[in-house]
């Protein structure tokens, strides 16, 4: 019996128990471990031959070891020392490629801290360039914005189009601050043939920007999708499925950087009924 460390709730305890049994079991249907009206989150040995027997006596001491935390221990007679050897790794698991696993992690860590505290000074540097944005500009993005303020079956997306330094990134990714949205989630398109949102989080981000779109296959190849509806979606399909994930944005803003060289029709008809397109011809800042 173990004090649960990392629980919220005081006093609360888990179990830990290692049995050995002469035959497989179905832990379905075994009703002699149920404990309180719960069945035991069990997982078996996956060790075979040699090593059956070295994995086996791993597993008793690991339960019957004094960690932080024990409260009580019982066992039906298979004491360590005594019935079985006790490896050293039994009680030290981290041996020296661990110990340096951990200082590589530390490492990285404190390298990543570093980038980011010298990003953030760069965007404090590049914030102090930053010129108001015309009000002709912001004022034809309010039928884009207003739609998020009601309950709908879908949303159009916000389509930028313009020449190269018009301003379009910058202006996509004002947009928080514009209208009080959280920071965006960005991926920088280019030829990639799908969106990428494994690292999305709707708690952490307002608005999605798809900066650098070469081509609108893009977006067509997604069409649920960049409706921001009520499904769940399916990306990174592959044959085997092994890397596939889903994402749910509904109501949620999603943002198209396209410039005039990429392949782009906005007389396509899908495109022309769910997009909201703002084009530049001219930069957008004051």
């Amino acid at each position: 019996m173990e004090q649960s460390l990392k629980s919220e709730e005081p006093g609360r305890v888990h179990l830990h128990v290692f049995m050995e049994f002469g035959q497989a079991v179905d832990w379905t249907s075994l009703r002699c471990v149920v404990f309180m009206g719960v069945r035991p989150d069990a997982a078996p040995c996956t060790a075979r031959g040699p090593r059956l027997r070295q994995a086996l006596d791993h597993g008793h001491f690991y339960v019957y070891a004094n960690k932080v935390g024990t409260l009580r221990v019982e066992t039906s007679g298979y004491i360590p020392w005594e019935d079985y050897p006790v490896k050293g790794w039994y009680r030290v698991r981290i041996g020296f490629m661990g110990r340096q696993r951990q200082v590589d992690c530390v490492r990285e860590h404190e390298r990543k801290l570093a980038f980011q505290a010298q990003q953030r000074q760069v965007a404090d540097a590049l914030a102090l360039l930053m010129r108001p944005f015309r009000p002709e500009v912001l004022s034809r993005l309010q039928p884009w914005v207003s739609q998020y303020q009601s309950v709908q079956l879908r949303y159009k997306f916000l389509v930028l189009r313009g020449g190269s330094q018009t301003g379009k990134s910058t202006l996509a990714k004002s947009l928080g601050h514009l209208f009080g949205w959280r920071r965006p989630f960005v991926q920088t398109v280019q030829s990639a043939e799908a969106p990428d949102l494994k690292a999305y989080s709707p708690e952490e981000h307002g608005y999605i920007l798809f900066d650098n779109v070469n081509h609108m296959d893009f977006i067509l190849n997604e069409r649920a999708l960049f409706q921001a509806n009520n499904d769940l979606h399916t990306l990174g399909a592959s044959r085997t499925g092994i890397y596939s994930y889903s994402v749910w944005l509904f109501r949620c803003p999603l943002v198209v950087i396209v410039d005039l060289s990429a392949v782009w029709e906005g007389s396509e008809p899908w495109l022309a009924d769910n997009m909201f397109e703002l084009f530049l011809d001219g930069p957008c800042y004051l």
